[in-house]
């Protein structure tokens, strides 16, 4: 379920009006005037909820889901399953479709408001200093002894906790923030994640609808960017630390104390347990597990899931020790192959 601090939602709709908007057939037995009232995952959907079936990996989720309707693929619909079904060709298509139902894009205000730095319903705690230029969003909350750097963007409904340093120009929306963390200069935290469905009129943008939790004790460099969830949320565990110009997509979670250096991209739904290493320029692609205490040496490519403690290194990311042996024989080899063309 979406969190109403930082979204309106639109509805409820009939089950007939949602299956006419994504173009569906509806099964034989299903009530059309069934009320639905928001989206939601498989795991976390509740009674009024519509959830989505595209990838049999998914299928325990499914068997067990409480959502009132779920939009699947013909293929798919012949699991076993409890919940009614509307079968489309496209569901992530189908789904965003529905998504943008309940959360159509809001209208922008004519003319030019009035700057307001701090919002009247704003509560801010006792010995927070904020600096210049700084805007603090409608029901946003800030604890005690934090500071606030110079044209700082706090959203609607934003938490942060106690102790915290938010440098000059960072940009915050869609975020719980836990105690005691800094966040250097022009961070950007709780963007849309990068989540397009192809249509026949082009790309539709899959509607982002969760939040950016940062547990206690985090720390970020500069110019970091880290996405919202899409359905549920992206979570820093605590003691995460961040070097700069790292990108953390939707739906990520890294595990506690885990340390990632610069220039790092971490792909959507990618988990990484604790106390993990990520060394400079590693690229992460989505949908990944990285296991508790992995390293992963600089420039390293993963394209798999990486096992708990395993060193890996090099493109596709192999373990450490293999990737250099395989770097000393290719080495070799060429330095055998320039030698025969000297000699030749």
């Amino acid at each position: 379920m979406t969190d109403d601090r930082f979204y309106e939602r639109a509805g409820p709709f009939t089950l007939a009006q949602i299956a006419a908007r994504i173009g569906a057939e509806m099964e034989e037995g299903v009530l059309p005037g069934l009320m639905l009232r928001d989206v939601a995952s498989l795991e976390s959907a509740a009674a009024g909820d519509v959830s989505l079936f595209s990838d049999a990996k998914f299928a325990n989720a499914f068997v067990a889901t409480n959502a009132s309707l779920v939009i699947t693929s013909d293929k798919l619909a012949a699991m076993p399953h409890g919940a009614p079904l509307l079968v489309v060709p496209n569901p992530r298509l189908a789904f965003a479709q529905a998504g943008h139902m309940f959360y159509p894009p809001k209208p922008l205000a004519a003319g030019v408001r009035a700057s307001v730095p701090v919002h009247p319903t704003a509560a801010i705690g006792a010995g927070t200093e904020i600096s210049p230029g700084a805007e603090v969003g409608p029901g946003a909350k800030i604890g005690s002894n934090c500071y606030i750097g110079n044209n700082v963007v706090i959203g609607r409904g934003v938490q942060i906790g106690d102790d915290c340093r938010i440098g000059a120009n960072c940009v915050i929306t869609h975020t719980l923030i836990g105690n005691r963390v800094i966040l250097g200069p022009n961070n950007s935290i709780g963007n849309q994640g990068f989540s397009f469905v192809p249509s026949m009129t082009g790309l539709l943008r899959v509607p982002q609808l969760g939040r950016v939790i940062i547990e206690d004790d985090v720390e970020f460099g500069s110019n970091c960017t880290v996405d919202r969830g899409a359905v549920g949320d992206t979570h820093i565990e605590h003691g995460v630390r961040f070097d700069s110009l790292v990108h953390v997509g939707h739906n990520v979670r890294i595990g506690h104390h885990s340390l990632v250096v610069a220039q790092v991209g971490i792909g959507g739904s990618t988990t990484v347990g604790p106390m993990v290493l990520i060394g400079g320029q590693v690229g992460i692609s989505d949908h990944r597990t990285i296991g508790a205490g992995a390293r992963l040496a600089a420039r390293s490519g993963v394209t798999r899931d990486i096992g708990p403690g395993e060193h890996v290194g090099g493109y596709p990311a192999r373990p450490l020790k293999r990737w250099h042996r395989e770097t000393a024989l290719l080495a070799k080899m060429a330095r055998a192959k320039n030698n025969n063309y000297d000699q030749d």
